[in-house]
């Protein structure tokens, strides 16, 4: 396994689990009620962290703001209504499809390649992800369709952020990155939280201790989740990391069923397990799958995983939430979340 490739993997399982604890929230509070605790939350905390361990720069700082608004932003905002509208192994499903969208954005924005093995080995999580998107849900209303959009809107947004912190984060400092993005994500989304505010009120004052401890659990997903996944990806190609996401839609989709009662059919399971066997395969590849071609800004000033030997894996560093999230899409992520979620 390659360096950066470990903390991706975390950060996927981290946005997985994001999503199914997400819909548990979703229960108590409003879905503007967790994007305002999660993302504020999340700043909050990796800003403090950054500044007490000196990691935090002003370079590039409105840079990463701007990366924030799609995760945990976007990807937040639009994996939070989803999820209020549709099951925890739904909305963890249809993460399948960000990989795909990964892949493509890599090969034709960043000009990455990928090798034969690498294209079988997404070919296998992508028929998963395909099985798993047309598997029955348990409801067909037409408020279920409207979340199941709007979690593929989040997937979306997490796919566009996956692409420009390829591109932009060249150094690997994933608390850094993550506390400025957290930031902007947070500035992004504070006129809906207003004005929802303001129109449909909160139930953050009414919540119970177990709605505020689901809550809290999103965020330090979310957080752990972003910091992994800032840290992984200035050393992984987008295409494979990318290829890498497929983990998160078979944790949430796990833990969904484990701990809510979720029950995906049984082709949602088979295409859950073909999800899984396509990132075996991908791990027990010897050499990477994708290289970025000299084309490519990531490729020719960031770090080249695929033309020199693995790097020192860097110092611990804590991680974060659904994506940022977000979902999530949740993104996360913060980005998430996948959030997808992350």
């Amino acid at each position: 396994m390659r360096t950066g490739e470990p903390a991706l993997l975390l950060a996927a399982a981290a946005f997985g689990v994001s999503t199914t604890v997400s819909v548990v929230a979703l229960r108590a509070v409003r879905p503007v009620d967790l994007l305002a605790v999660e993302i504020s939350g999340a700043a909050a905390l990796l800003l403090i962290t950054a500044v007490v361990r000196g990691r935090l720069r002003r370079r590039g700082a409105v840079r990463q703001m701007l990366v924030g608004a799609l995760v945990p932003g976007l990807a937040f905002l639009f994996g939070d209504l989803g999820l209020a509208r549709t099951s925890a192994s739904s909305g963890s499903l249809l993460l399948a499809a960000e990989p795909l969208l990964a892949v493509l954005l890599a090969v034709v924005v960043l000009r990455e390649r990928l090798s034969g093995r690498a294209m079988s080995a997404l070919l296998v999580g992508l028929a998963g992800g395909v099985l798993v998107a047309l598997g029955p849900g348990r409801g067909t209303d037409s408020d279920t369709t409207l979340g199941n959009v709007l979690v593929l809107l989040a997937v979306g947004a997490s796919t566009l952020y996956l692409i420009a912190t390829r591109r932009f984060n060249e150094d690997g400092d994933g608390l850094n990155a993550s506390a400025w993005q957290s930031t902007g994500g947070a500035l992004s989304v504070v006129p809906f939280v207003v004005v929802s505010w303001s129109t449909g009120g909160t139930r953050l004052d009414t919540a119970e201790v177990s709605a505020w401890v689901a809550c809290f659990a999103v965020v330090v997903c979310g957080a752990v989740g972003s910091v992994l996944f800032n840290r992984g990806i200035a050393q992984v190609p987008a295409a494979r990391a990318g290829q890498l996401e497929n983990l998160t839609p078979l944790v949430g989709t796990l833990t969904a069923v484990l701990f809510l009662g979720d029950r995906p059919s049984p082709i949602q399971l088979t295409g859950g397990a073909a999800i899984l066997a396509g990132l075996v395969l991908l791990l027990r590849f010897t050499e990477d799958p994708c290289s970025a071609t000299s084309n490519s800004p990531a490729a020719s000033s960031g770090p080249k995983a695929d033309s020199s030997p693995p790097a020192a894996p860097p110092p611990p560093a804590a991680a974060a939430i659904a994506p940022d999230s977000s979902s999530r899409s949740r993104a996360e992520s913060p980005a998430t979340p996948n959030r997808s979620r992350h």
